[in-house]
């Protein structure tokens, strides 16, 4: 498994995502990832597993930038920051798979012991071709063919064949450290601030730290750390990202006038917006819709 260090993360994490409504779900869509360089990372509590079954391309998990290629499978653990793109004239195409070892009723002996499973053995995670790791291989493609049948008990064998996967995971030696337990305790101090601000980030007067800190219940102070613990930035600039992230996700896949997007995402004026735009991405509001 090859990948880059990279010293410093490109991007930010987005809003709010924390995990799917149901405890394990399949994706079998066609989804063409874009040839745009990456831009931002997101993270959530699921354990998201991808094949590659067409094109190439890059993706970072956490601080790592990997290469695939067609064939290739991607792990990614919960809560670890992390995007895929296609290279140039390349565009891939995954099935992606994932599991949310949090929903748990209580009664759910075998769940939670997976889930504990998950925060305290297994530490692999990246991007590996089939022939470096055979075994996960196997269960992963038996997981996507049987969650792609509906009949009988092919949704049971499906969750069935993730719990193998996951036992497998935690054999395998890995000198890297997952802090999951960490990441889920601080995204779980943060979380109320997380979710207030991505259902106001048009309303400014919502969005001071005053407001926030009461959200979580916490000082002030303290949720300045909570976020840099868990971002890496303040409370305010994470707003800024988020701000920024929402209009490039508007100006992508809408067709809402510029100075539209610049008040839904709570700019005073477009030439507030534009500035802000510009310092972040490089380019216009305008050039990056072109």
């Amino acid at each position: 498994m090859q990948y880059t260090k990279i010293s410093q993360l490109p991007a930010f994490y987005s809003p709010v995502y924390i995990g799917n409504t149901e405890r394990f779900v399949c994706y079998d869509n066609d989804f063409i990832l874009s040839t745009e360089p990456i831009t931002a990372l997101h993270f959530h509590r699921c354990l998201e597993i991808g094949v590659c079954v067409r094109g190439s391309g890059s993706c970072i998990i956490d601080n790592r930038l990997y290469h695939y290629n067609e064939g290739d499978i991607q792990i990614v653990l919960p809560y670890q920051p992390h995007l895929a793109n296609s290279d140039k004239d390349q565009n891939s195409t995954w099935i992606w798979f994932s599991y949310d070892p949090y929903k748990l009723a209580p009664s759910d002996d075998i769940g939670n012991r997976i889930a504990t499973i998950i925060e305290k053995q297994v530490n692999f995670s990246g991007v590996f071709s089939p022939d470096e790791h055979p075994t996960l291989a196997t269960i992963i493609n038996k997981c996507i063919l049987e969650t792609q049948n509906s009949k009988g008990l092919s949704q049971l064998y499906a969750l069935l064949l993730v719990q193998q996967l996951i036992l497998e995971l935690s054999r395998i030696e890995c000198p890297l450290k997952n802090n999951i337990v960490l990441r889920r305790r601080s995204f779980d101090k943060i979380l109320p601030a997380l979710e207030h601000i991505s259902s106001n980030l048009a309303n400014g007067d919502k969005l001071t730290l005053s407001v926030l800190s009461e959200k979580c219940f916490v000082s002030e102070a303290t949720l300045r750390r909570y976020f840099y613990q868990f971002t890496d930035m303040s409370p305010q600039q994470f707003i800024a990202h988020a701000r920024i992230n929402r209009a490039q996700y508007l100006l992508s896949s809408t067709t809402k006038s510029i100075t539209e997007i610049s008040n839904e995402v709570g700019f005073e004026s477009i030439s507030c917006f534009t500035r802000a735009f510009k310092r972040y991405c490089g380019i216009s509001p305008s050039e990056y819709r072109k």
